[in-house]
C-alpha cells in the first residue's frame, strides 16, 4: 500500500499507510481514530517512526506536531523498549497483542499500553501502538504486584528449606520419633505445604495479570489432554475417595490454545470438583463442538456451591469451603486466576449449580 505523505522531516516519514486501520484520504476514519483519547501509532519493526499517528498521539507528545511527537518518542526510547528481545513486539507477534510499559524517559512518565500485531493485503507486518500516559492508580498497581513478587520469592525460598527439614525428620532418617512428635510434625509438613501452595498461587496471579499471554498457542487434541488430566489426577481423588474419570470425548476435536495454560486451567477445576466431592462419587470431564468454539466440562455431584459465594465466585479472594469429611478449604485465588487464563486464550468460562446435585462448570475455547 503506498500513500503520500502527509507529514516529513529529515530522517523520518510519516504517511497514512494505517495498515489497513486508516486508508489516504479516508475521512471517516481519520476522525474514528482523532476521536480516540488514547494515543495511537502504526509503524514497522524495521523503522524509527510511525506511519500513522492519531491526534491524541500529537498532542500528548508534540504539542499537536507530528514531527516533534516523532522526535519524542525515538529520544524516550519507544521504540527501543518495545523492540527488545523477547518484548512487546516479539510478545504481539506470537499471540497477536502484548501489553507494555516503557521507562520514565516521557517528562519522567511511562507511557502504558498494548500493541498488537497486524498485516496489509500485500503481507507487509505491521504494528499497532494504542498508549496512555500512566496514571496514579496503575503506578500503584504495578508496585503492589513488584512488592508482592518479591515478598513471595522471599519467602518460598526459606519455607522450602523448612519444608525439606519436616521432610526429613518424619522419614526416620534423623532418629525415631514418638508418636506425639510424629503427629506435630505432620500438622507442621500440611502447613507448609499449604503456605507454598498459597505463595505460588500469588506467584501466578501476578503474573498472568501483568502481560497477557506470553506463549504460543497450539492446536491441541482436546481427549488426548483429557486423558492424561484423568490419569494424573486420579491419585489425588483416590485419596479423598473420589473417582476422576473421562466422558466419552470425541479424538477429532481440537481446540487452540496455551497447553500449559489449559492444563493449569482444567487441573484446578478438578481438584476444585474433588474437593466439592463426598467420599464414594465421581467426577467426570468431558468436551464437545460448540459451533466455532470447543467446550470442556468439569462436573462434581456434591452439594453445589453457596448462593452467597455465585455472583462472586471468580473474584480474588472469594474463600470456598466444603460442608464434607476432607474439610477442605480454598485461598480463593484459584478461580480467578483460571478465569485471566481463560480470557487470555480469548475463552469464557461459566458454571451451573444446584444445592444438593453439584455443580458444573463449562470453559469455552476457540477451535482452529
Amino acid at each position: 500500500m503506498t500513500c503520500k505523505l502527509k507529514y516529513g522531516m529529515a530522517g523520518y516519514a510519516f504517511g497514512e499507510d494505517a495498515a489497513c486501520f486508516a486508508q489516504a484520504g479516508s475521512e471517516l476514519n481519520r476522525a474514528l481514530w482523532d476521536g480516540m483519547s488514547d494515543a495511537v501509532l502504526v509503524f514497522e519493526r524495521t523503522m524509527e517512526a510511525p506511519h500513522y499517528m492519531n491526534a491524541a498521539a500529537r498532542d500528548m507528545l508534540g504539542d499537536g506536531s507530528a514531527a516533534r511527537a516523532a522526535e519524542h518518542l525515538c529520544e524516550g526510547g519507544f521504540f527501543h523498549d518495545l523492540m527488545a528481545e523477547g518484548g512487546p513486539l516479539d510478545q504481539a507477534q506470537t499471540t497477536g497483542s502484548a501489553a507494555f510499559r516503557t521507562h520514565p524517559s516521557f517528562g519522567d512518565k511511562r507511557l502504558n499500553g498494548r500493541v498488537m500485531a497486524t498485516s496489509d493485503e500485500q503481507g507487509n507486518r505491521y504494528f499497532v501502538a494504542m498508549f496512555h500516559f500512566e496514571t496514579e492508580q496503575e503506578s500503584a498497581d504495578c508496585l503492589r504486584r513488584e512488592v508482592n513478587s518479591v515478598i513471595t520469592h522471599e519467602l518460598r525460598t526459606p519455607l522450602t528449606s523448612i519444608k525439606g527439614a519436616l521432610d526429613l525428620m518424619k522419614s526416620g532418617l534423623v532418629g525415631p520419633l514418638s508418636d506425639k512428635a510424629q503427629s506435630l510434625l505432620n500438622i507442621a509438613g500440611a502447613n507448609s505445604d499449604r503456605m507454598l501452595a498459597l505463595i505460588q498461587e500469588i506467584l501466578d496471579l501476578n503474573e498472568s495479570a501483568q502481560a497477557g499471554p506470553k506463549h504460543e498457542s497450539e492446536d491441541i487434541g482436546v481427549a488426548s489432554l483429557l486423558e492424561g488430566l484423568v490419569a494424573t489426577h486420579q491419585g489425588y481423588g483416590a485419596y479423598h475417595g473420589v473417582d476422576v474419570k473421562m466422558r466419552p470425548t470425541d479424538a477429532a476435536l481440537q481446540v487452540r490454545a496455551v497447553p500449559a495454560q489449559l492444563t493449569k486451567i482444567l487441573s484446578n477445576l478438578l481438584s476444585n470438583a474433588v474437593k466439592a466431592s463426598e467420599c464414594g462419587q465421581s467426577v467426570e470431564i468431558w468436551a464437545q463442538k460448540a459451533d466455532a468454539q470447543i467446550a470442556v466440562f468439569v462436573r462434581d455431584h456434591g452439594d453445589g456451591i453457596p448462593m452467597a459465594l455465585r455472583d462472586t465466585l471468580f473474584e480474588r479472594f472469594t474463600k470456598a469451603s466444603w460442608d464434607n469429611n476432607k474439610r477442605a478449604s480454598s485461598s480463593g485465588l484459584g478461580l480467578n486466576i483460571v478465569r485471566t487464563l481463560v480470557e487470555q486464550m480469548n475463552g469464557t468460562i461459566s458454571f451451573e449449580t444446584q444445592s444438593g446435585e453439584g455443580t458444573t462448570f463449562c470453559v469455552c475455547l476457540p477451535s482452529f
